[in-house]
């Protein structure tokens, strides 16, 4: 019997902060992917991303709002443009999303403090609750359509193979509390965030494994 060829998922993220995969992780292991990494800023610096069946594009403290861009984020606003106009598969995960946002034609908008909460949807079926913990909310998705909103800004959207998603779905409460720790958070907010996110762990990676499921179904 012919061995099946191996699915190689390409994960983009920074080396040390947002960088871990947690349930996202685990649901590329439970689906026979491959994981291959690259890193911000030097993968990007020709406009282009390596060959894989799949891009996960991961969260960052750089930002795609216009006037806070750098050369590196413009030039990945521009590989993420290429690989979505030619179809393949993508997820934007928090920055992931808003640079998708942008490579669609869409608006990201700095606001003036940090959000960190949890949020739950109902569209495309009962999903989270999950973290939200972004400055930069995304306004306009451009030529996307949206899935899933809340009053002050979109949080999944979707342009043929290619998702956004605001909040941060890869989340466990261990991967949490390192970001917390990374990024100096106050540690009464991080504790706070921490065991909510403890107490609906459960109910994360379940959302988390079914989105993953139905935006991907029949692309393996």
């Amino acid at each position: 019997m012919k061995a099946q060829p191996v699915k190689r998922a390409l994960i983009h993220s920074e080396k040390d902060i947002a960088h871990e995969l947690g349930y996202v992780g685990e649901w590329l292991d439970a689906n026979g992917y491959e994981v291959v990494r690259v890193f911000r800023p030097e993968s990007v610096k020709d406009e282009s991303f390596p060959a894989a069946d799949l891009l996960i594009n991961l969260g960052s403290l750089s930002s795609v709002v216009e006037g806070f861009t750098t050369d590196a984020t413009e030039n990945e606003i521009a590989a993420v443009t290429d690989w979505i106009a030619a179809g393949h598969p993508y997820l934007g995960i928090c920055f992931g999303a808003q640079v998708m946002a942008r490579a669609l034609g869409g608006n990201v908008e700095r606001q003036p403090a940090v959000h960190r909460g949890f949020e739950t949807f109902e569209q495309p079926k009962q999903l989270g609750p999950w973290i939200r913990w972004h400055e930069d909310f995304i306004t306009d998705p451009g030529s996307a359509d949206i899935v899933g909103q809340t009053e002050d800004a979109i949080m999944i959207f979707k342009s043929g193979n290619a998702w956004g998603v605001q909040p941060h779905l890869e989340l466990t409460p261990e991967t949490l509390a390192r970001l917390a720790q990374r990024t100096g958070v106050d540690s009464a907010e991080s504790s706070q965030l921490v065991n909510e996110l403890t107490i609906s762990s459960a109910a994360a990676k379940n959302s988390t494994l079914a989105l993953l499921d139905h935006i991907f179904e029949g692309q393996s």
